[in-house]
């Protein structure tokens, strides 16, 4: 399955984290100029070429966790899912350092729909590091395309505990305080059909209530969802220097 990115990324920036794994460069890519080079060209977005040298030296070293995390990589921003994913799998089974590639599975489900695949990926990255805050932020955005509010408060929730300092904190609050008082309300009598609102079927949710209190929650989902606020800020690449280390 291949999405035009050019639209989708508008609603979910995939999160590339490198920060807790660029320890293991050294051992597993110096040697590999194929790897190094496929980088190369991977921080110059120029990912086919990257793609061509990765999986390469994916010939080279095929249990080499970090090429398939970044052949992963270039295959989602080539609008390649699919592929990213079958990466991102392969990779899962020669690496401790899992998070990573659960949260980007996560984040390539979530684009393709599966928001229940997307919800399963989320909570086995934060199982594996519970301080990967995007994990509970797009969780929660799972939650809530799939309709289940509840869970989608508790997410967003930890999200906002986790991280205060996140500039989506009050857009995220206002969304959890209505969702919360929307839920709280008893099921009232039946208006008259010309009175009747528009529900939500599996929440019992007023659709265009909450279109008017909070016009931009989509926003929130759409804008929120790409982030990674962790407590050091996360490396989008891997610099040559830090390759030859």
């Amino acid at each position: 399955m291949i999405i035009n990115l050019k639209v989708m990324k508008k609603k979910l920036q995939f999160l590339i984290i490198i920060s807790i794994i660029t320890l293991f460069v050294g051992s597993y890519g110096a040697e590999n100029e194929l790897f190094k080079k496929g980088i190369e060209y991977y921080q110059k977005q120029n990912y086919e070429l990257a793609i061509a040298h990765l999986e390469e030296a994916k010939k080279l070293e095929p249990e080499n966790s970090l090429v398939y995390f970044y052949l992963g990589n270039c295959y989602y921003e080539t609008g390649d899912l699919d592929q990213a994913i079958l990466n991102f799998t392969k990779g899962l089974n020669y690496t401790d350092e899992k998070a990573p590639f659960f949260y980007n599975l996560g984040n390539c489900y979530f684009l393709k729909g599966n928001y229940n695949f997307a919800i399963e990926m989320y909570i086995k990255a934060q199982v594996y590091n519970p301080e990967l805050y995007g994990a509970y932020l797009n969780a929660g955005n799972a939650y809530y395309k799939s309709g289940d509010y509840q869970k989608t408060i508790t997410q967003w929730e930890t999200y906002l505990q986790k991280y205060p300092e996140t500039p989506q904190y009050k857009n995220i609050e206002k969304a959890i305080a209505y969702l919360k008082e929307e839920l709280s309300k008893p099921k009232q009598t039946e208006p008259p059909p010309q009175e009747k609102p528009k529900l939500d079927e599996k929440t019992g949710l007023d659709i265009d209530l909450l279109s008017e209190v909070l016009g931009d929650l989509e926003e929130i989902i759409n804008e929120t969802e790409n982030v990674l606020e962790s407590s050091a800020k996360p490396q989008d690449d891997l610099s040559i220097e830090e390759l030859d280390k």
